[in-house]
């Protein structure tokens, strides 16, 4: 059955306008605009491609209308898509099934935003929740307490921008891994293998082998390889592994500092700034 579609199929994607038509899977579809519409072929009556125009008439009982049409400069393509279309038409009607169309609408691009925004308030991970009480209640205490109202929003904007940039410090210096090894991590023997498949400014030099406590056989990647042939794992997450080193970790450290840490400390100081001086106001 699926012989007529290898020997036409070339994937051609034809889009006009606000339409784009393709075939996959066995059905032909078409958007336009936020609809979408799958139909298989058991739902194509005929198709024609006549010049730049290619009209495909579905079978009565299909819905969304008797027929969908699209132009295009290429006519060739128009061709191309036409023969993929009377593919899936002859291997439907080999099979005998009947299938419905699938039609969906996306939502416009503020209520789409606005959904996600709140699942992921709601659902997600809770920095989100945090981030809006800190948008929400933040901006009005910096205003209205008894502080300079500029400084207070100036703080209040650098502070989140400060906080991350400590954070990406951490991160870069590898001291979250060393934090994790030190109040959950589970240290084993471990097999080291220098990496030769990743780029040389991946920050990947090691491949690590080591097995966990119930008996899984982990690869994980590694930038340095630690004083002993151990490895010290999360087993929360037995994808983030620490390689306990002596000294060598402060090199990246400083250096990452330089590169992060140093800016996230000034976006903080208007915040500590602020901080003193509402303190300070009863004195």
């Amino acid at each position: 059955m699926g012989e007529s579609q290898r020997e036409t199929a070339t994937g051609v994607v034809l889009s006009g306008g606000r339409t784009r038509a393709w075939v996959e899977g066995g059905a032909l579809h078409w958007n336009r605009g936020r609809t979408s519409v799958v139909v298989p072929g058991t739902g194509i009556r005929r198709v024609e491609a006549a010049g730049k125009s290619l009209t495909v008439f579905l079978v009565e009982d299909a819905g969304d209308g008797l027929s969908m049409t699209v132009r295009h400069r290429n006519q060739d393509m128009i061709s191309a898509l036409g023969a993929e279309i009377d593919a899936i038409i002859a291997d439907a009607g080999r099979s005998g099934k009947r299938h419905q169309p699938q039609r969906h609408t996306v939502r416009v691009w503020p209520v789409r935003v606005l959904t996600r925004l709140r699942d992921r308030v709601l659902h997600g991970s809770p920095w989100w929740r945090r981030a809006l009480w800190y948008t929400v209640l933040g901006l009005p205490l910096a205003v209205l307490l008894p502080v300079d109202p500029v400084q207070g929003v100036v703080a209040w904007l650098l502070l989140p921008a400060g906080l991350g940039l400590l954070l990406l410090w951490v991160t870069m210096s590898q001291l979250d891994r060393r934090w994790m090894a030190w109040r959950r991590g589970v240290t084993v023997h471990a097999r080291y293998e220098f990496d030769l498949t990743t780029p040389a400014d991946s920050g990947v030099s090691y491949i690590v082998h080591f097995r966990t406590l119930d008996g899984q056989e982990r690869v994980e990647p590694t930038w340095s390889r630690g004083t002993r042939n151990e490895i010290t794992y999360d087993p929360r997450d037995p994808s983030r592994v620490h390689a306990r080193t002596r000294l060598a970790w402060l090199g990246p450290a400083v250096v990452a500092f330089l590169l992060a840490g140093v800016w996230g400390v000034l976006c903080c100081v208007p915040a500590v700034i602020w901080l003193i001086a509402l303190v300070s106001l009863p004195f």
